[in-house]
């Protein structure tokens, strides 16, 4: 079994959810991170908030604006809330609260996990994160692919959001490996310092791959997949 990985936004590195993480055995990934917490695979992205804190984001109405940007920037969000998410109707009504939870779970498709504290959050990022990156230990059927949204791409970012090319052929060969099925900023990082160019990461076998950090035998099998696709498919 491979040492898990989680990425974490540099906000919540110090946090009592990482520390304990830690001590679970997680290698801990600092970076910045749009929206979100914690970056289980290069598409599932985690935003754990507070009861307390749904309750004030929908008192306010940011909450809509929060998840939708949230959508935009995780291919597979998640969301955990800590403590009971109608328990703040001194804050907002309980019809409001549901009406929060409604945007999010039925109109964006956004999973709303709960959990009674931080110890119970810690724990649904770990069985999470093993179930992601070691498998449920059983046959499952895969679900349709999801695409990555082009916001999660940094070099979307560096150019400005605009969606042009980068000009140049650095930045080029990095957006190229960005764009593979299969790999996000994290995953293209690590690919880029294994091989120092394109030739070498298009001739890789899966095997190989696999000796890439974050890349396990399902991922590097389907990225050889598509690397090996014709044209007319």
């Amino acid at each position: 079994m491979k040492t898990l990985t989680l990425i974490v936004d540099s906000y919540s590195s110090n946090g009592n959810i990482v520390q304990a993480l830690k001590e679970k055995g997680l290698s801990i990934v600092e970076t910045s991170l749009k929206w979100g917490q914690y970056m289980i695979t290069d598409s599932c992205v985690i935003y754990h908030m507070t009861s307390a804190e749904l309750a004030r984001l929908t008192a306010d109405k940011t909450i809509f604006r929060r998840i939708l940007d949230f959508k935009r920037t995780a291919a597979e969000p998640i969301v955990i809330v800590e403590g009971d998410p109608l328990a703040h109707n001194d804050i907002v009504s309980k019809g409001a609260l549901r009406g929060a939870l409604s945007f999010i779970a039925m109109h964006n498709r956004v999973p709303i996990l709960t959990a009674a504290d931080v110890n119970e959050v810690t724990e649904m990022i770990y069985i999470m994160t093993n179930q992601a990156q070691n498998g449920m230990g059983m046959t499952l059927s895969e679900p349709a692919p999801v695409e990555t949204p082009a916001e999660t791409l940094e070099g979307d970012r560096s150019n400005g959001g605009n969606g042009s090319l980068p000009k140049e052929p650095t930045e080029l060969r990095e957006y190229i490996v960005r764009a593979i099925p299969e790999v996000g900023p994290a995953t293209a990082k690590a690919i880029t310092k294994k091989y120092d160019s394109l030739r070498a990461l298009f001739s890789a076998t899966a095997k190989d791959l696999t000796a890439v950090e974050g890349i396990g035998q399902k991922k590097a099998r389907k990225i050889v997949e598509f690397l090996d696709g014709k044209f007319e498919e």
